[in-house]
């Protein structure tokens, strides 16, 4: 957790109540549907809530979501609360949360409040808000062996798979004998969703083999290299990293290896205490006009990939050093 002081507390605070207001006046004043404020918001996460009898068509009919239905419980608050009120309330929600990150994991907050990835969430009212918050209440499930902090955890982290659930699930299998009892917590929930919902899983995966769907989901946000990049996983599992690192190097390896990841995901690794120039490279994300989006959101994909070699490299180093030098001078022999 990182300690600020109250000069940079107020100014969190203040660029926080800024970017509030802007995007509220936008929801005041911008058109609606398909491209105002909150239009992910509006079209994908609202409807989950309010038109659950539109569930069955999810494979043939937008807007298309494969967010498991539990979702609904942490969402109906704010999508019950008329437009545009439930949605600047939704802002203030994933503007606490991000600002949570950054001070639990000892990110920068004010390159992280200012940056593309997160200007894109606010704008179009995704869920990465959850999933910093999910692992804000991992960690404290895993240092208080938490049944039911482990529990929420993992029920916020999987709204957005791609985004944490990997870290948070370091986190569940550190947390002792508590683990079982949130993994059946949420068995129960799930349950619960099939009986209240329908085989939602079975219309979700009739979803994800539409061809359409597919290709809708794999356009110019998508910035993930998929399967080749799983050799990455298997050294965020061997290498000697202490706890906070590997949680980092898990949630960076999981959203390379994903098969789908937008740019904008990447704002969680953003929360956590990385190099300035990281931070800098989220910037490009603001520029497609100028670059092109295969450079400033497709090529986001360097992001991960940093943190990954910050935090790797090191290790490798020194391992290769300490492997030469056993080369030259090996140990001698102790005679009979």
């Amino acid at each position: 957790m990182a300690s600020w002081s109250s000069k940079k507390s107020l100014t969190v605070f203040a660029v926080s109540i800024i970017l509030l207001l802007i995007y509220s006046y936008f929801a005041f004043t911008f058109p609606d549907l398909p491209t105002g404020p909150g239009a992910d918001y509006k079209r994908a996460y609202t409807w989950m809530v309010l038109e659950p009898e539109r569930l069955p068509a999810n494979a043939t009919e937008k807007p298309w979501t494969l967010n498991p239905l539990w979702q609904n419980f942490f969402m109906a608050p704010f999508v019950t609360t008329p437009w545009p009120w439930g949605y600047v309330l939704f802002l203030a929600f994933t503007l606490g949360g991000t600002a949570l990150g950054a001070y639990w994991f000892g990110g920068n907050p004010i390159l992280l409040l200012l940056s593309a990835q997160l200007f894109w969430v606010l704008w179009w009212g995704q869920l990465e808000g959850w999933a910093i918050l999910a692992l804000v209440v991992g960690w404290v499930g895993m240092e208080r062996q938490s049944s039911w902090w482990m529990f929420l955890a993992l029920a916020m982290a999987s709204f957005k798979p791609q985004v944490g659930f990997l870290p948070v699930l370091a986190m569940w299998w550190w947390s002792g004998n508590a683990r079982w009892k949130s993994a059946f917590l949420l068995g129960g929930v799930f349950l619960f969703t099939l009986v209240v919902w329908g085989p939602w899983p079975v219309w979700y995966l009739q979803g994800m083999l539409n061809s359409e769907f597919v290709t809708d989901h794999a356009k110019i946000a998508q910035s993930s290299l998929g399967l080749v990049a799983s050799p990455l996983l298997l050294l965020t599992l061997i290498l000697p990293l202490n706890r906070y690192q590997r949680i980092l190097a898990l949630a960076a390896v999981g959203q390379l290896v994903s098969p789908y990841l937008p740019f904008y995901s990447m704002v969680l690794l953003l929360c956590f205490n990385i190099p300035w120039w990281i931070y800098a490279l989220s910037f490009i994300a603001y520029f497609p006009s100028l670059l092109g989006t295969s450079i400033s959101w497709n090529g986001m994909v360097i992001l991960p990939l940093c943190i990954v070699a910050w935090l790797f490299w090191p290790i490798l180093k020194n391992w290769w050093q300490t492997r030469q030098v056993n080369k030259t001078n090996p140990p001698s022999s102790t005679p009979l």
